[in-house]
């Protein structure tokens, strides 16, 4: 049984796709269940109105006023093609897992058959529940918090209980027999392990990047890859015009600030001393330790000085004058 989870917070309301907000059990309920998807309706546990089940998760969430933004997590529990496990069985086997794990929780249970992935590849889809468990303990009042450990155990209770029903079972975190945590290689594939833009454009991912050499230039992955598509982010165009504006300021001795402007980039002071730098108009700056290790103001000023190339001044605004 696999087992993939996915958090819900009150900042989820652009995840959703087509237009759903998942902000909320309501906006979640929404996607759940559309155009009668779920198999024989939702079934829950500890709510009071079953038809009515996202709503009452929504009034106890903000009864509780809970810190932080956690609003709900839902679990995806897939068996394996081979038990060809039916819906029935499948919304049982989610019932009791639920209230294993979480029995002092408000929960939904909504049983799929619709697996757009199995289906794309021309494979039979697998019957498989969708387990929304809601952030508020019933008991406590308190938020649920999923400590890794507790993670860990949640997926390995699912591996037991198909084991006493006669089903496929997936790894297990914890091994019972040596009493300690084993290392679980992933079964996810690397188009499900990279982000959405990475499977649409499976040429972003290139064997050509040298992490270590990437750092040191300050370039990251996705900038990295951006750049391979000849695309170029706000922050390369600062560190390449810094570069450049560095460059001439230590030939001509002009003013590092003034080299700047040609190129169409602004400076100002940081408030950890750093020098920082933005597109102009952008307002979005970035500290010259964050574009390479050798644009941070430590590493600038003694070259900039003996140029003179750089000045301090008081700034007319904000930041400092270069």
């Amino acid at each position: 049984m696999i087992v993939k989870a996915q958090t819900f917070k009150t900042t989820s309301k652009r995840s959703g796709r087509g237009g759903y907000d998942f902000s909320t059990a309501g906006g979640r309920a929404k996607y759940l269940e559309k155009d009668g998807r779920t198999v024989g309706g939702v079934s829950t546990q500890n709510i009071v109105d079953n038809d009515r089940w996202a709503a009452e998760m929504d009034r106890t969430t903000a009864a509780a006023h809970l810190r932080g933004t956690v609003v709900g997590r839902e679990y995806v529990l897939s068996p394996s093609p081979e038990d060809h496990v039916l819906p029935e069985a499948m919304r049982d086997f989610a019932l009791e897992w639920v209230g294993r794990c979480f029995p002092n929780v408000e929960a939904a249970v909504a049983v799929h058959v619709d697996s757009k992935e199995r289906i794309s590849l021309g494979e039979d889809p697998i019957c498989h529940a969708h387990v929304y468990v809601n952030a508020v303990d019933l008991e406590t009042g308190r938020k649920v918090v999923i400590s890794n450990s507790r993670a860990r155990e949640v997926h390995d209770i699912a591996q037991d209980m198909c084991r006493d029903r006669g089903m496929a079972e997936a790894e297990r975190y914890y091994d019972k027999n040596a009493q300690k945590v084993v290392s679980v290689e992933s079964r996810r594939t690397d188009a499900e392990r990279n982000p959405q833009w990475y499977r649409r454009d499976p040429s972003r991912k290139s064997v050509e990047y040298d992490k270590s050499a990437a750092r040191k230039g300050g370039i990251g992955r996705y900038e990295y890859d951006m750049a391979k598509l000849g695309k170029e982010l706000e922050k390369t165009f600062v560190r390449r015009n810094l570069r450049e504006a560095v460059g001439a300021a230590k030939r001509s001795g002009t003013l590092l600030n003034d080299e700047l402007r040609k190129r169409g980039v602004v400076a100002a002071k940081a408030a950890d001393g750093d020098f920082k730098y933005a597109k102009v108009g952008s307002g979005r700056f970035f500290k010259g330790k964050t574009l390479a290790p050798d644009l941070c103001r430590k590493a600038l000023e003694p070259q900039l000085m003996q140029a003179k190339a750089l000045t301090l001044e008081p700034a007319k605004g904000k930041g400092l004058s270069l």
